[in-house]
């Protein structure tokens, strides 16, 4: 496996000492070591699973850690969330997270982003990292994150948690499996930990093996997880294996932000706006035509206005349904030709502009 950094500067005689037990390690030596130092590694979500993560992460000696988190530390979070304390409810995740990692290593660069990802920051905001650690915990940000690293050409960690299981697997577009690949629909509805609870101890695990999936992939060392998905099985304690494979029906199609669609919308050449929600789904982008995904998948004719056009921007509610009929149409005959491109985020990331509130299918674990 190639590593994903370039050696940093010699280590000090103190980084020697301290990181002593791992330089022994074979394939590891300095070499690896100065990787690791001159790492950058964005994650996203200082909970269940980034809270571990970043934990196993800064003690490794990863150099630069940027943490992603909007949310506050709550007491029903202390039972998994390693990084936090009683003494830190009320405070922000990420300002809880900065001073456990910096008394852990004090040589750490801790990025803090208090901020929710959305299209319009994401893709400049990875842009700046070497990989990114998906521990988030709704559909619609991990969507985001494997649009955002696929443009940004960066690796995922990603992982999951629910009740008394786990899972664990590397996305990568330039290695040709992505998260989309594994979910290529988001669920209508699905539990989430707050309804169907999970197992602490078991964060724990899920968030140290995305700790270590992301130092073999910085240092070369070893096999990642990309086209492999580990299940963890916490009360059997067992652990299986699943092959992961490209979508074969996935065809190269752009997409647009709410921003950048805004800005054309108000052009003198703006695009046809098609909304591939069910006929029930309220709302939405004014000026745009029904051509729901049912009927896109079935092979129906295509409304009048949208017939002739060849710019056209498909959205859905979160941007996973429109990513999948704008993948269909532009591998139909008589409209590869077309200008066909996704609304990232769909009417979520649209409504967010306006303040609204934007919300998101639960992940199946979260």
């Amino acid at each position: 496996m190639t590593a994903l950094v370039d050696p940093g500067p010699p280590l000090t005689a103190a980084e020697r000492e301290r990181f002593s037990r791992q330089t022994m390690l074979p394939g590891m030596g300095e070499e690896g070591q100065r990787r690791l130092r001159a790492a950058r590694v964005l994650v996203v979500g200082a909970g269940g699973l980034g809270a571990p993560c970043l934990m196993g992460l800064a003690a490794a000696g990863v150099g630069t850690l940027g943490i992603v988190d909007d949310d506050t530390v709550e007491i029903s979070n202390l039972q998994r969330q390693l990084l936090h304390g009683a003494a830190d409810i009320g405070r922000r995740k990420i300002d809880s997270a900065r001073d456990r990692l910096r008394a852990l290593d004090p040589g750490l660069v801790v990025e803090a982003h208090g901020f929710r990802l959305t299209p319009e920051n994401a893709p400049e905001l990875l842009a700046r990292y070497d990989l990114v650690v998906d521990g988030s915990d709704n559909f619609a940000t991990r969507y985001l994150v494997d649009d955002a690293a696929a443009e940004a050409g960066i690796p995922v960690v990603w992982g999951s948690v629910l009740r008394d299981e786990g899972q664990v697997t590397v996305f990568s577009a330039e290695g040709g499996v992505r998260y989309r690949d594994l979910y290529p629909d988001a669920p209508a509805s699905a539990p989430d930990c707050g309804t169907a609870g999970v197992f602490g101890p078991l964060c724990a695990i899920v968030g140290s093996q995305m700790a270590a999936e992301g130092i073999k992939l910085v240092t070369g060392r070893g096999r990642s997880l990309l086209g492999r998905l580990v299940v963890i099985d916490a009360l059997g304690a067992g652990w299986r294996e699943v092959a992961l494979r490209p979508e074969a029906r996935r065809a190269g199609v752009g997409i647009v932000t709410a921003a950048q669609l805004r800005s054309e919308l108000a052009g003198e050449d703006p695009p046809v706006i098609v909304d591939v929600r069910g006929a029930d789904e309220e709302g939405g982008i004014p000026t745009s035509v029904r051509w729901d995904l049912a009927a896109i998948e079935a092979g129906e004719d295509a409304p009048p206005a949208v017939a002739d056009a060849d710019d056209i921007v498909l959205h859905c509610a979160i941007g996973v349904r429109s990513r999948r009929a704008a993948e269909i149409l532009a591998a139909r005959d008589g409209w590869r030709e077309r200008g066909i491109r996704s609304l990232a985020g769909g009417l979520a990331a649209w409504q967010a502009r306006d303040g609204a509130a934007a919300s998101a299918c639960e992940v199946p674990h979260s």
